[in-house]
């Protein structure tokens, strides 16, 4: 009974739905800006069901098989205030409602499409791509994590599923359109979002040393549409926006509450079922006085472990005593180890959020200031494993483990952000002004391991201490364990902003000019907080082989009390904007940007972008522009040190101490191998296109773009070599990592999208959608070698010392696929929706050995993989809707790889996963 726990689930879900379908009609209508124009591709929908369509060329909609009584039907579209009113349906006939909306008010003196400062009807009337994914897209994902709903709607974001990375296993980074993580700019209602306290030194990808935005803070059902700039923005934006943009928009309407359960499992073929995912969610809009609104959501989530990992091949107690193994399946047991020894898969994560969006006029003129508020709190506790530890391995004590130990993260995450800002009109100006307060916190524990230089001693301390003789007065007086708090991680700031924009009449033959100003002050800090000095200490016991034992929490040390602090500093920023509307069918659009660090200078960027509407059917556009991305306060001041020791031939009584690990770069050990002080990554990027829409029902788009960053940041290989072991002589420093500006890249590609859809008879909707990218990152010199562009270290000139080797530069070019593709349809008719998706990875390639010449086992080749996923959504009555689907239906799997013996069978690089099928149900429902 492989499906039972799913089966039961789906049945208590259809065993709370309420029965019964009512007579039906149909709605339509046109919608208009409040200027009088029809709006084309504005989304109009029946509240609580799956009903809805696009408004044509002329704005005109219909929505047939409406069940009869009192319906509220909404209308939104991109840049304009989203409205809905309650429509009388009766049986057999066309109820009649048309829609004038009008322009949002600006929010951080934007309008509500990203991209640009003055209100637009639709994205493909900026000068530049703008993807525009609403409330339903990202809810027919099925996916309850931001960053797995993003990886799924749009190609040129990817997403792997790193495993055994530390930290990074928990708080998983994204990268868009091949750049780093730290290269998008989030944005919440338009408001920038604090990046993550996480450095991902440990499987972070090709630009190792990233943090980016933790993306699986929000609940999803708060956000009403998701915008994504696939643009340069910097000029615009601010620092981090070299990739491009996302801007998160909540939900601002008065609407019942609304509460949406989920359960799903996963189903792999050649593998035990695992994988549990349960998933509670709730919203309400509360009407506040006349013309206020606040909306609340919240969300509870549980997901069980996966492990895909293959049986250990290897001794475990003693020498001779490994299990006979095949292909990861244990044939023989010889030994008491339980198998597989180690987890690869995703781990155990518990998390809970709420948010809140809140916003009040201060007065009943239509052009009255209003108050606005929004934020919220998330916490997630992840428990995801890292490389396990044999019985017989030194760095065990089988007294304590005497089967081993595959040691646990337990790590806390807490998100806070609040913004606050009042906005109105005086004079023909929109202002805002507005502070806000975010931070990332990481509490990390560890359990199910120990620190071998304290002996086999739970009960008693037994450590000795450097003179190595126990119960003298120098013995650390500190027992072993298996639970430690290594220490915590948190990254925030303070940003305030000054926003104005107006219209103004320049006398061009294209209608009136968008200019906009605005200055804003942003003072970031950093937290690197110790660990308990039991999860960092030496205590200089031997192994249990009689030699060195290493010291700290195995597989992570704790932050020591040198790394602990707090780090903080302080920008100034100031732009400009203007948009102008040259001839009726030729918009441009300039922009310029200057901000200034206390502790880095300035600088200034700029940006120039335009549109040719050839027709209403089809346009051109492109843009240029210049950015900048300061570094992190975390790249310049991060460090996770673990102290060792190794045996002195002239003198083998007194090891020698020595360290290993991130050195910021202050410290004596990173200037010594030519660390200097980081400095601003500079950008430049070219982008054009055209976006055609032939008939009502077909809209197609076509992006180009080019980025070249200089002096990219990323953090050094572990530089180990014995002209590094010289220069670092007289610091007790054996390996060593530090950040630099060493990568000269370029990022190209091709972004493509096309919506189809199609009427069938009066009862049914056809739509057909799909998006492509096509990318390579290669190094800005001739040749587009990156080995050859990397920045020379003043200090460390021959391969030997490598900041940056074969293996970063071809996993930098190779370990992204060529090539992404999502692919949708759905079908619409009555009470039903029935939707089929496609998700397309390309070919992946990993380095396997260093060498020349064409070894046939140098490059393994990861094959190109297709999952497809379909989903069946009943509208029962007028406020229930129940959803029954599955993703990769057909249990695909990443090219198999058999790592370390097979114990490690896929690449955690790919974005597809490695779960396997998974089958899930979800009712939502309005209360009233």
């Amino acid at each position: 009974m492989r499906c039972a726990r799913f089966a039961l689930g789906a049945l208590l879900l259809v065993a709370a739905a309420p029965r019964g379908a009512s007579a039906q009609g149909s709605v339509g209508g046109r919608v208009f800006a409040d200027d009088g124009r029809p709006l084309a591709g504005a989304r109009v929908a029946v509240a609580g069901t799956p009903l809805g369509t696009l408004t044509s060329r002329q704005g005109r909609y219909l929505i047939d098989d409406v069940a009869t009584g009192i319906r509220t039907v909404r209308v939104e579209g991109a840049g304009f205030v989203g409205v809905e009113a309650e429509v009388r349906v009766t049986t057999g006939r066309r109820a009649h409602r048309d829609f004038a909306i009008g322009a949002e008010v600006p929010v951080n003196g934007t309008a509500r499409v990203i991209g640009s400062r003055a209100p637009h009807g639709a994205p493909d009337e900026l000068g530049v791509a703008v993807d525009f994914h609403p409330a339903r897209r990202i809810a027919e994902s099925a996916q309850v994590e931001m960053a797995a709903a993003l990886n799924e709607l749009a190609p040129s974001v990817y997403f792997p599923r790193r495993q055994g990375a530390d930290l990074t296993s928990g708080v998983r980074p994204f990268q868009l359109r091949g750049l780093s993580p730290d290269h998008t700019l989030v944005l919440v209602n338009g408001k920038r979002r604090h990046a993550t306290a996480v450095v991902h030194t440990s499987g972070g990808g090709a630009f190792a040393g990233s943090s980016g935005v933790d993306m699986n803070a929000f609940p999803l059902q708060a956000v009403s549409r998701m915008e994504i700039l696939r643009d340069a923005a910097a000029a615009q934006y601010g620092s981090d926006a070299i990739a491009g943009v996302i801007n998160l928009r909540l939900r601002n309407t008065v609407s019942a509450p609304e509460f949406i359960a989920s359960v799903g499992h996963h189903f792999p073929d050649e593998w035990d079922d695992d994988g549990s995912r349960y998933d509670l969610s709730g919203h309400w809009g509360i009407a506040i006085g006349p013309r206020g609104v606040l909306n609340l959501t919240g969300g509870l989530t549980q997901r069980d472990p996966t492990n895909r990992a293959g049986a250990d091949p290897r001794d475990q107690i003693v020498p001779g005593d490994a299990d006979f193994v095949d292909h990861g399946s244990v044939i023989r047991k010889n030994n008491e180890v339980p198998q597989p020894t180690h987890r690869w898969g995703d781990g155990e994560s518990t998390g809970r959020m709420f948010l809140a969006n809140f916003e009040l006029p201060l007065g009943d003129a239509p052009d009255a200031a209003q108050l606005y508020a929004f934020g919220g709190f998330s916490k997630r506790r992840e428990r995801h494993s890292d490389l396990y530890v044999r019985s017989m391995d030194d760095r065990n004590w089988p007294q304590i483990h005497p089967f081993g130990f595959l040691p646990t993260f337990d790590s806390d995450t807490r998100d806070l952000f609040g913004v606050a800002g009042v906005r109105g009109t005086e004079r023909g100006w929109n202002w805002d002004v507005s502070a806000q307060y975010g931070s990332n916190r990481v509490d990390i524990d560890l359990f199910d391991t120990l620190n071998p230089s304290l002996g086999p001693c739970l009960e008693a301390a037994c450590a000795p201490r450097a003179d190595g003789i126990s119960g003298t007065r120098d013995d650390p007086g500190i027992r072993n364990r298996t639970r430690f708090y290594a220490g915590s991680l948190e990254n925030g700031h303070f940003l305030a902003n000054t926003d104005v924009w107006r219209r103004l009449d320049l006398g061009l033959g294209g209608g009136d000019a968008t200019l906009a100003l605005g200055a804003s002050f942003r003072r970031d800090h950093y937290l690197v907080i110790e660990g308990e000095r039991a999860s960092y200490a030496d205590g200089f016991r031997a192994s249990q082989s009689g030699g060195i034992a290493a010291s700290g929490s195995q597989r992570f040390t704790g932050f020591r009390p040198a790394q602990a602090g707090r780090r903080g500093r302080s920008n100034l920023g100031a732009y400009g904007e203007l948009e102008a509307p040259l001839l009726p069918r030729i918009l441009v659009s300039a922009a310029a940007r200057y901000e200034r660090y206390d502790n880095l200078g300035g600088a200034l960027s700029g940006k120039l972008a335009a549109r040719l509407g050839l027709s209403e059917d089809v346009i051109f556009r492109a843009g240029a522009s210049t950015g900048f991305r300061a570094p992190a306060l975390s790249q310049s001041h991060y460090g996770h040190i673990t102290a060792g020791r190794r045996e002195d031939p002239d003198d083998p009584e007194n090891p020698t101490p020595f360290e290993v690990g991130e050195f910021p770069l202050e410290t004596a050990q990173a200037r010594a191998l030519g660390a200097v002080p980081l400095t601003m990554e500079r950008s430049r990027s070219l982008s054009a296109g055209f976006a055609l829409t032939p008939t009502d029902n077909l809209h197609l788009t076509v992006d180009g773009y080019v980025t070249e960053v200089d002096g990219a940041i990323i953090l050094s290989n572990p530089l180990s070599s014995k002209r590094v072991q010289r220069l670092l002589a007289d610091y007790g420093t054996e390996s060593i990592r530090f950040f630099s500006n060493a990568l000269d890249v370029r990022a190209y590609g091709v972004d493509a999208a096309v919506d189809w859809r199609r009427r069938i008879g009066d009862a049914s909707l056809l739509e057909l959608g799909g998006a492509a990218n096509w990318s390579q990152v290669k190094g800005r010199c001739p040749g587009d070698d990156i080995a050859a562009c990397v920045e020379e270290n003043p200090v460390l000139r021959d391969e030997t010392s490598a900041i940056y080797d074969a293996f970063d530069v071809f996993h930098l070019e190779e370990g992204l696929p060529d090539w992404r593709g999502a692919f949708r349809a759905g079908l619409s008719t009555g009470a039903f929706r029935f939707g089929l998706g496609a998700n397309v990875y390309g070919a992946q390639e990993e380095l396997r050995a260093f060498g020349r010449g064409e070894h046939p086992n140098r490059i393994r080749r990861l094959e190109p993989k297709v999952t497809f996923d379909a989903a069946a959504t009943w509208a029962i009555g007028g406020e229930w809707r129940l959803t029954v689907g599955g993703e990769n239906l057909f249990d695909a799997f990443p090219t198999r790889v058999d790592a370390l013996g097979g114990i490690f069978p896929y690449r955690s690089t790919s974005a597809m996963g490695f779960n396997g099928r998974y089958l899930y149900t979800r009712l939502q429902a309005s209360v009233f």
